[in-house]
């Protein structure tokens, strides 16, 4: 696989300059944990990519040049990212209606902005909230999250599949709370629950909205009585989708005098 089409800047300065032989042909890139994926269409999202490449392997950080129909993919290893080439060359991978194109990127990691900085499609870090242990009582496994500049309704399934990206979820709930979107979500380990808090703290799950702001809950579990859009318990898929209702009456009911 050979690398090109890399020779631009992407945001907060990072360079993503090609492999460029003296001869003007591209050099061979070795393998790497990072691949470059080409031709996204102009709607694409970031959680686009994020479901697309996380078929593959998990998925560490995305970093999307929508100007550029472009994104660089970090999986956790070499050995995922090989999984997903593998896969583009046995079969054509679309994305709406254009074919994508993906090779090794000549780095062996995403340099997100530090900090502050701030970026194209992301917001600051709060990294200070992820240092604070789990309140009394707590056990550490659940998060409250709070989505803030939300653009696109929020459910269950938008949430399950950016958290499941990192670690195995058990339960999640949405709902409303004094005019701000937020959600409960069930870990299966509190070291799960710590690693998602680290790496989508701040996060993006579209380009420049609906932004995650995470923090651990007081909980220690969550009661979910449906399974439905707004909550889920994903030990228990025989829980109703809603409340049972009436049987319908039966068509014409008693008449006058009937008996």
């Amino acid at each position: 696989v050979f690398a090109g089409g890399e020779g631009q800047r992407g945001i907060s300065g990072l360079s993503v300059a090609g492999q460029m032989g003296d001869d003007g042909q591209a050099e061979e890139v070795p393998p790497s944990k990072v691949l470059h994926v080409r031709n996204l269409p102009e709607e694409c999202t970031d959680m686009d990519v994020r479901s697309l490449c996380g078929q593959y392997g998990t998925v560490e950080r995305v970093l999307h040049l929508s100007r550029q129909h472009q994104g660089f993919v970090e999986f956790s290893s070499v050995g995922e990212a090989a999984a997903m080439l593998e896969a583009f060359a046995a079969r054509p991978m679309r994305l709406g209606t254009r074919v994508l194109m993906a090779q090794y990127s000549n780095k062996q990691e995403i340099t997100l902005p530090a900090p502050g900085e701030g970026g194209a499609g992301r917001a600051p870090r709060e990294k200070s909230v992820s240092t604070r242990p789990p309140p009394p009582g707590s056990d550490g496994t659940v998060l409250l999250v709070t989505i803030s500049n939300v653009v696109y309704e929020v459910t269950v399934d938008m949430l399950s599949q950016v958290f499941e990206m990192v670690a195995p979820i058990n339960k999640v709930a949405v709902f409303v709370k004094m005019g701000k979107t937020q959600a409960l979500v069930k870990f299966q380990t509190p070291e799960d629950a710590l690693k998602a808090l680290q790496r989508l703290q701040g996060e993006n799950i579209y380009t420049a909205c609906n932004t995650l702001h995470l923090q651990y809950s007081n909980l220690s579990d969550i009661t979910i009585k449906f399974n439905n859009d707004k909550s889920r318990d994903f030990t228990d898929a025989a829980l109703p989708t809603g409340p049972a209702r009436p049987p319908p009456a039966a068509a014409g009911g008693k008449g006058k005098g009937g008996g």
